[in-house]
């Protein structure tokens, strides 16, 4: 749907091109199974009927169940996302109850924050964060996106229930080979596949609804993000919602959540209604974008009231690896910082500045220094909890700055919030989305999906109007990881118009700073190539130029010096073909 049309839009274009592609989050992609048909339905149902019995048990009989979430990068933060949110509506009605949902994310908590893609090369840590997670507990359910972990969780456990989440079909799965294990993607997951089908202890299961490519090739950080967030809530939500009618003295709830089928029609309700603010959206896209266009001392910055900070740090995590935008360019803050975030780990502000998540931290260190060249959006949902006074004095002095100011509101209502104050008004960009359901548990689930939505089209949107897309496919994309390796190699395979094995040449080209790849190199093992990428900035966009056949390694330097030419322009150049 986006290909070579992406970056040809302006803002309203990109937001509208991106409410169509999350439109097929709900209904699925060409002839395949998408979320509403009978199978996937089925599935999400009997996992959702087993969640409900083991929350029954761990109520009424005390029994040590867990349920655990695992995932890299994206998944790995909606991972910890859910599962907060699941403790927290859980313990609000039932305190005694302990923490029985959990997250492992690859890299540990750091990597709620940054990019941090490397840990997930690592297959034997996976499998040790789970079984540290899982210990002591009688019976768990994993929903896992990593093989290294299905393949331990499979190996003889009869206690775990595992759960694949995925967005493709299974056989598309990448056979390639992992250092440090004997088997690959697609052969663990083929034989879970085999296993669901073939077995009938319950213990085995894949979901997944297929979605549809990607809108911008190189992440699957907005279809599959939004998705793995929907299926999850999708499972639990009723399963919570049942237990709370049915077990806990709890105030009435007027929202009908008893099936998957009711959660997944109220998050494409939200979709719908979030994306009627497209025009609003469309003009924190170009406000965004303003900032991005600056190649130095431009940053973009959420800062989050109550909540919806905790979307604000997701999306700001994905920047670096997916845009190559710079550590501090596009940053997050939340207010009460650590405390709000409910991590394993705690407060871990003393790693450093990129840890440093409080707005009060913001007001101290980030206020004072605040430019033309910069753009503060602030974030808030509907919250009883948010501090009102705090809040506005907050505004009052981001109005008081030379920075650029927009709001995104999800409410109830189509006005803004009380919390934010008279000085809204002096935004240059504010959207307001109206929804009707927010939240489930006093947790604003609903609305926390439709600001992942909003702040995805926001982030994507000024990427591609600062140039770092071409067509509808990332060309800074980081090589810090395995699977990034292989993307990128496919990226500058497909810029360049040549083949796949050619654009890893290239690659190493770039990586090597070289114009001739030899045999010390390739023998190399691929964790070495990447141990010596990860920190580089334009190697996608540099062996894009070399695989062209028009530039050397010199000269593809010289024209990514520019501070001003967008890079798209640049690699314009690779996309010329020979006459």
């Amino acid at each position: 749907m986006t290909a070579d049309v992406c970056d040809q839009l302006g803002p309203l274009g990109i937001a509208r091109l991106l409410r169509q592609t999350d439109g097929q989050l709900f209904a699925g992609w060409r002839e395949h199974a998408g979320i509403f048909d009978l199978d996937i339905q089925t599935r999400l149902q009997a996992l959702s009927e087993i969640a409900e019995e083991k929350l029954l048990g761990i109520i009424l009989k005390g029994e040590p169940h867990r349920f655990v979430f695992t995932g890299c990068g994206t998944s790995g933060r909606i991972a910890w996302l859910c599962a907060r949110a699941f403790n927290r509506i859980l313990r609000a009605h039932h305190p005694d109850v302990g923490v029985c949902f959990q997250y492992c994310i690859s890299g540990g908590d750091e990597s709620l924050v940054i990019s941090n893609e490397l840990p997930e090369d690592d297959p034997h840590a996976g499998t040790a964060d789970v079984k540290r997670a899982t210990k002591d507990a009688a019976d768990v359910m994993v929903n896992i996106l990593t093989a290294p972990t299905i393949d331990m969780v499979n190996g003889g456990r009869s206690n775990f229930t595992t759960c694949l989440i995925g967005f493709n079909p299974v056989d598309r799965a990448r056979d390639a080979p992992v250092e440090n294990w004997d088997r690959t993607c697609h052969q663990v997951f083929n034989e879970l596949e085999r296993r669901s089908l073939e077995d009938d202890d319950g213990l085995s299961w894949v979901l997944n609804p297929i979605v549809g490519p990607e809108p911008i090739t190189g992440s699957s950080r907005m279809k599959g993000g939004s998705m793995t967030h929907i299926l999850l809530n999708a499972i639990f939500l009723p399963a919570l919602h049942n237990i709370m009618a049915d077990v806990i003295p709890a105030p009435k709830h007027d929202l009908r959540l008893h099936s998957p089928t009711d959660a997944v029609m109220y998050f494409e309700r939200v979709a719908r209604q979030v994306h009627l603010a497209c025009d609003d959206v469309a003009s924190l896209v170009s406000l965004a974008g303003q900032a991005l266009r600056h190649r130095r001392n431009n940053h973009l910055y959420y800062v989050g009231i109550g909540t919806a900070g905790l979307m604000g740090l997701i999306d700001a995590s994905e920047m670096v690896d997916t845009y190559g935008c710079r550590d501090d360019e596009v940053r997050a803050f939340i207010q009460a910082g650590w405390a709000a975030c409910g991590n394993v780990e705690g407060d871990i502000s003393g790693k450093g500045p990129a840890f440093c998540l409080n707005t009060d931290e913001f007001e101290r260190d980030i206020l004072p220094t605040l430019t033309e060249r910069d753009t503060v959006i602030v974030l808030s949902l509907d919250e009883p909890a948010v501090q009102a006074d705090d809040t506005q004095l907050l505004v009052r002095k981001l109005v008081s700055s030379p920075a650029k100011l927009g709001c995104v509101h999800i409410g109830r209502s189509n006005l803004p919030p009380s919390h934010l104050g008279a000085n809204v008004d002096e935004f240059e960009a504010t959207c307001i989305a109206q929804c009707d359901e927010l939240d489930i548990g006093n947790e604003p689930i609903f609305a926390m999906f439709g600001l992942k939505l909003i702040l995805n089209v926001i982030t994507t949107g000024a990427n591609i109007l600062r140039g770092a897309v071409h067509g509808n496919t990332m060309i800074n994309v980081t090589v810090s990881n395995n699977k990034l390796f292989y993307r990128a190699a496919e990226i500058v395979a497909n810029l360049a118009h040549c083949s796949e094995e050619s654009g890893q040449v290239a690659l190493l080209k770039a990586i090597y700073q070289t114009d001739e790849v030899d045999e010390a190199i390739t023998s190399l093992p691929l964790s070495e190539h990447i141990k010596k990428a990860t920190p580089m900035k334009f190697i996608v966009p540099t062996a894009s130029l070399m695989a062209s056949g028009k530039l050397s390694l010199a000269s593809a330097n010289k024209h990514l010096q520019s501070n001003h030419t967008p890079l798209r322009q640049i690699l314009a150049l690779a996309m010329a073909k020979a006459e």
